[in-house]
């Protein structure tokens, strides 16, 4: 197992193509307000795209019914990175940098979910085929690629920030309410205000294949679970789990090996 331990940095040290945080673009007196709004949303080609985009969000997103599902499949093509065959979007979904999300076919969201792809640079957000994410989640990088494999179940009300980057294997069971949040702050910082401190990360949130986290699991910082563990409900992950074994608790401690 890696030693997360080597891999602390600066997250700006890490991202050489992130817009910045959503604090640089708020603070920079040059910008316009409209001009920041379409950085944190759409910053991609010219402004008649911009405007085209804006239009199906305002119209195409809410829509109900079948109709609403029929009309997002179509018109949110041409706005993302890739979108795949037989595409599910539910109502009321935000979509920030949407060309920088890689949706493969099958891939299933549901009502009011967030996914926002600022700081993944060219590696992009990418979800693999047919995976499910479900209602309310948020999926965010400030920081690094995500990366989320084939038939993963997200439960609702997850939320998934990377720093650094977020892997997600294959066949991965997350149920509702999990965190999985890079990031952190340096010990000699905490004489600053919290928004002016500036983040840090001990590297990437990696999820093997075949694992399964349980309800209301936080998994903390360059934090890698190998394939196939368990993580019981409620536990607090902030040390690397191995591959087949069961952990549980604050911090999550092994409790037994799968055979």
């Amino acid at each position: 197992m890696r030693n997360a331990n080597l891999h602390t940095l600066p997250v700006s040290a890490r991202t050489p193509h992130s817009h910045g945080t959503v604090r640089d673009v708020f603070d920079d007196a040059r910008t316009s307000s409209f001009g920041r709004y379409r950085a944190l949303t759409f910053p991609d080609g010219g402004l008649i795209l911009f405007g085209l985009y804006e239009l199906v969000t305002m119209f195409v997103l809410p829509a109900p019914g079948a109709a609403g599902l029929l009309l997002r499949r179509k018109l949110l093509r041409p706005f993302f990175g890739a979108f795949g065959r037989n595409v599910v979007i539910g109502r009321n979904c935000v979509f920030r940098h949407p060309r920088r999300i890689f949706l493969e076919d099958g891939v299933a969201i549901d009502d009011n979910c967030m996914l926002d792809a600022r700081g993944c640079g060219e590696d992009g957000l990418r979800i693999g085929a047919g995976t499910i994410i479900g209602r309310g989640c948020m999926i965010k990088s400030k920081a690094g690629a995500i990366r989320i494999g084939r038939n993963v179940n997200l439960g609702g009300r997850s939320s998934f920030v990377s720093h650094s980057g977020i892997t997600i294997g294959s066949d991965v069971g997350i149920a509702g309410g999990c965190f999985l949040n890079g990031g952190t702050f340096a010990l000699n910082e905490f004489g600053k205000p919290p928004s002016q401190r500036q983040p840090y990360t001990r590297g990437p949130i990696e999820v093997g294949a075949g694992a399964w986290i349980a309800t209301a699991v936080t998994v903390l910082d360059g934090v890698r679970i190998g394939d196939n563990a368990v993580v019981s409900a409620g536990s607090v992950v902030t040390h690397d789990v191995h591959p087949r074994t069961v952990v549980q608790g604050n911090p999550a401690k092994k409790i037994f090996e799968i055979r």
